[in-house]
């Protein structure tokens, strides 16, 4: 990988963690072990900083009492374009699960054939709210990392028969979208509402002066990587996995 391509690497997911902020944050040499106390690993995980190697054991060990403290398994995120050393973290039990890609688009035109029923707001409205919260309890984790994001910010929705059945929000970090928490009721898949629901997205975006945009997706989930090839997101930037400490009684 070029210098340019590794830059963009690390633009996009540094901009992917700004648009998803951790209520803490701790550093640990080259690496930062965040928390927040929901069920999602990006906020509860230690991530590489720009440049990072390792992680170290004296870093892999502080982050393994960082989260101790805290009643959580320690998860390290793993990037495939920077440098780890996954073989060590497999010797001290570690295990990966789950892998996530990070699509990339240019901004070149439009989304076209954006209707009426779908909407852009500055906040979340209940309708919002509400199916995120159907579609992923967390006792209001989501409300409170909303309240921590510090860049512009934008809410899409699509509604069938005045119900919220399509949402995402997306944040623009100087030239750059990410799209975050795309979501349909599955009452109302397979109808493109999606596609309207990302698609006003982009135009917003557009509309902001951003060229480019970045999302991420689980790489067993073909129906949503389609959907954002439609949309433009054509480039395969990087992926990444988790490592899973061993539990307390698992044998090596």
């Amino acid at each position: 990988m070029s210098r340019s391509e590794t830059g963009l690497c690390w633009t996009c997911e540094m901009a992917c963690r700004a648009a998803w902020p951790a209520a803490i944050e701790v550093r640990h040499g080259d690496w930062t072990a965040r928390y927040d106390g929901s069920p999602i690993r990006r906020t509860n995980s230690l991530n590489p900083l720009p440049g990072a190697t390792g992680p170290t054991r004296d870093v892999r060990q502080a982050a393994e009492s960082f989260y101790a403290g805290r009643g959580r398994r320690t998860v390290i995120r793993l990037l495939d374009f920077a440098t780890s050393d996954q073989t060590a973290l497999e010797n001290e039990g570690y295990r990966s699960e789950s892998i996530t890609r990070t699509l990339h688009a240019r901004l070149n035109a439009d989304i076209a054939g954006i209707g009426p029923d779908t909407t852009l707001h500055d906040h979340a409205s209940a309708g919002w709210l509400g199916l995120r919260e159907t579609l992923n309890p967390d006792a209001g984790g989501f409300r409170a990392m909303l309240q921590r994001i510090e860049a512009p910010l934008c809410f899409a929705e699509t509604k069938v028969d005045e119900r919220v059945a399509s949402i995402a929000y997306g944040v623009r970090i100087d030239d750059l979208l990410v799209v975050e928490a795309v979501a349909t009721d599955p009452d109302f898949r397979g109808r493109g509402l999606a596609r309207q629901t990302v698609g006003a997205l982009i135009n917003w975006a557009r509309r902001q002066g951003a060229g480019q945009a970045t999302l991420q997706v689980v790489a067993e989930n073909a129906p949503a990587q389609a959907l954002y090839r439609r949309l433009g997101f054509d480039r395969l930037l990087f992926s990444y996995s988790y490592m899973y400490a061993p539990e307390q009684n698992d044998t090596q």
